[in-house]
């Protein structure tokens, strides 16, 4: 079973089943202000040790003591850790004086000199930046991919990618994980997602997650999803008594454990008070209740508790009533579900009441929902596009000979026909009227296409002696 690494943010260990997998290379990318450096030093800080510690290179994008005065914010940030633990080191500088050319040297002797279990290159982005051709940019990844997997590091690189570029750069090619970080704004509202674009030898729960940052860091709030099997479970008769007298006998004694009611009716009839009585009524008998509420804060539930005569301040200070108030204006659908989901699990609600229901449809107001509909409806139509994508692929290498496809593991790796001959025992004019061949076959333009297209059908390149 592969070993994982702890993210050090709740939720994301869940969404990639268990961490981010050891000793792979991962590309954390997403707009400026999306948390991809938080998220980056919660994991040094979550994993660096003494006799493994994590090695924070920055680079021509941010001056490294900017790095650590902000990163002292939050509360995963351990001043003790640093230079101990977390070292920081400012690879800008060394590529300015060495030059782009040695950044797999300048690696290497880092690796020599602090044997580091993570590295982190942020923003790997601006370092890419200053590679002339492609042919440069891909033979200095390539080997730096080859320094970081030979060295069994788990290594992160940090940059401000767009999702038009992961087609196109050499580093989206090589990286085993690859985590897209975006910030949309709606009206007045910000929200912030996390999706897995890519997670090579492993699932993960699919979909975009929504996040947030605090003084803790980062928060994930997993998508739910229906189960992949119908939950079994043996049902109960048992009911549940709402405390007002006349309701529960023309209800059959009250409702029943484990069931939806949804009380309808306009502003004013009564559904809070009813509601009050239901879950007042469990925190008597011992059981522990939670109001979800998004119109009276605290202090408002008070005043209409005191008006039907009750001790406020018994039920809201007794360890079976949680009132969980959340302000429609800035709520984020997830974090709620979330939130509630948690106590469900956690045994810390037997009874539960959302008031009012109707602020959930509100939240999502209709251009919202038509945005999220064409967004799925894109999201979809993208999808296919890439399984239909994929099927024309492996069609076409399928009509590649045994030969060919050995020789496009070669190709792939950036091997001139001089050596890929002489590593296979035979001509370097056979060699090109087979890269000829491949081209054709494969449909592919150039070698960067043909190289992306590998990628795809996930053939590895052949390793250099």
């Amino acid at each position: 079973m592969t070993e994982r690494i702890a993210t050090g943010c709740v939720g994301l260990d869940e969404i990639l089943n268990g961490g981010i997998p050891a000793n792979t290379i991962s590309v954390i990318m997403g707009a400026p202000g999306t948390g991809k450096t938080i998220l980056a030093e919660a994991l040094a800080f979550c994993n660096a040790t003494p006799e493994r510690p994590a090695l924070y290179l920055t680079t021509l994008s941010e001056p490294l003591e900017k790095f650590i005065f902000h990163g002292q914010n939050y509360t995963f940030f351990d001043s003790a850790k640093v230079g101990v633990s977390v070292i920081y080191e400012d690879l800008g500088i060394m590529v300015r004086n060495a030059g782009i050319d040695k950044l797999p040297q300048i690696i290497t002797d880092l690796i020599v000199k602090y044997k580091p279990g993570l590295i982190f290159i942020d923003s790997f982005k601006s370092l890419n930046e200053l590679l002339q051709s492609m042919m440069e940019r891909r033979t200095v990844i390539y080997d730096l991919a080859s320094v970081l997997t030979a060295y069994r590091c788990t290594s992160f690189l940090i940059g401000e990618y767009s999702e038009v570029m992961t087609t196109d750069l050499p580093e989206f090619a090589i990286a085993d994980v690859v985590l897209n970080l975006s910030k949309y704004s709606t009206n007045v509202r910000e929200q912030r997602f996390l999706g897995v674009e890519k997670l090579r030898g492993s699932a993960s729960i699919p979909g975009v997650h929504a996040f947030s940052i605090s003084s803790q860091g980062i928060r994930i709030y997993p998508r739910l999803l229906s189960p992949d099997v119908t939950p079994s479970y043996e049902p109960k008769i048992e009911r549940v008594n709402t405390g007002i007298a006349g309701l529960d006998e023309m209800i059959e004694k009250g409702f029943w454990r484990g069931s939806t009611t949804l009380m309808v009716g306009p502003s004013g009839s009564g559904k809070t008070i009813l509601a009050l009585h239901f879950i007042r009524e469990g925190a008597r008998n011992g059981e522990r209740c939670l109001y979800v509420g998004f119109q009276e804060n605290p202090s408002q539930m008070a005043r209409i508790m005191l008006n039907l005569g009750w001790n406020a301040t018994e039920l809201l200070e007794s360890s079976n009533f949680e009132l969980m108030y959340r302000s429609p204006v800035e709520m984020q659908l997830d974090s709620v579900a979330a939130e509630i989901f948690e106590r469900v699990r956690n045994g810390k609600a037997r009874r539960i009441v959302i008031d009012a229901s109707g602020y959930i449809l509100k939240r999502s107001a209709a251009s919202e929902l038509l945005r999220a509909i064409d967004a799925a409806v894109a999201l979809d139509r993208a999808e296919r596009l890439r399984r239909s994508e994929r099927m024309a692929l492996e069609d076409r290498y399928e009509r590649l000979t045994p030969r060919e496809r050995e020789v496009l593991t070669f190709v792939v790796a950036g091997f001139a026909n001089k050596e890929t001959a002489a590593d296979l025992g035979t001509s370097e004019i056979t060699i090109g009227v087979h890269r000829g061949q491949i081209m054709r076959k494969m449909g592919a333009r150039s070698l960067a296409e043909l190289i992306r297209f590998s990628d795809k059908l996930g053939i590895r390149p052949h390793d250099r002696v």
